[in-house]
């Protein structure tokens, strides 16, 4: 129904049986929708803009950064080539295996935590401080320990999938017992409140 109205003159055109205050209503959040997708684009122009000035004006230092135009160009003849949809194939399939595996071993370490408070506390140092530490400045050391190919790029989308688990675990251990007791309620299909 949002598509269909488009401007007051559509209002008309509209079921009968729908007020027109809902009209109007709709109309502008359709409008609000429209703003807000302008403005968006908008500053993505002004950005890829002030980029290439600067670029251009050299304020930024083009070694790392480039042009945009430059790298529209370079996009160009890639996809052309066909070897951007190589590589977008090869790193969707490191990002697609990094995250099942990484999902699996996460969830045994989930259900050993869960199960065991004598695995929960043993573990529980170590997790804390590589859960604190950024997963960026893991991958430097991963691929140091698992390589540059292929393998240090699946080894490091896993861990970020096992830290994910693990706070998962974590977070469901140490959550009142009335909220434990709210989701098993849920599961049954049992919503009312039992307090």
């Amino acid at each position: 129904m949002l598509d269909k109205v488009n401007s007051p003159n559509h209002l008309k055109n509209i079921n009968k049986h729908v007020s027109k205050e809902h009209l109007h209503f709709l109309w502008m959040h359709q409008k609000k929708k429209k703003a807000i997708l302008i403005t968006q684009i908008s500053l993505l122009i002004v950005f890829f803009v002030f980029w290439e000035v600067a670029a251009r004006a050299e304020l930024i230092d083009t070694f790392l950064t480039s042009y945009p135009s430059q790298m529209w160009q370079v996009f160009i003849k890639l996809a052309k080539s066909g070897s951007l949809f190589k590589h977008i194939g090869i790193s969707s399939f490191e990002t697609i295996v990094g995250f099942l595996l990484g999902t699996f071993f996460g969830t045994i370490v989930a259900i050993l935590l869960w199960w065991s408070d004598f695995v929960s506390k043993v573990l529980d140092p170590y997790m804390v401080v590589l859960n604190a530490l950024p997963k960026t400045a893991l991958a430097p050391i991963i691929i140091l320990w698992a390589g540059a190919g292929i393998t240090g790029i699946i080894f490091t989308a896993m861990t970020v999938s096992i830290a994910s688990c693990y706070d998962t675990a974590y977070l469901s251990r140490n959550c009142h017992i009335y909220y434990h007791g709210c989701l098993y309620d849920y599961a049954k299909g049992d919503t009312k409140d039992n307090q």
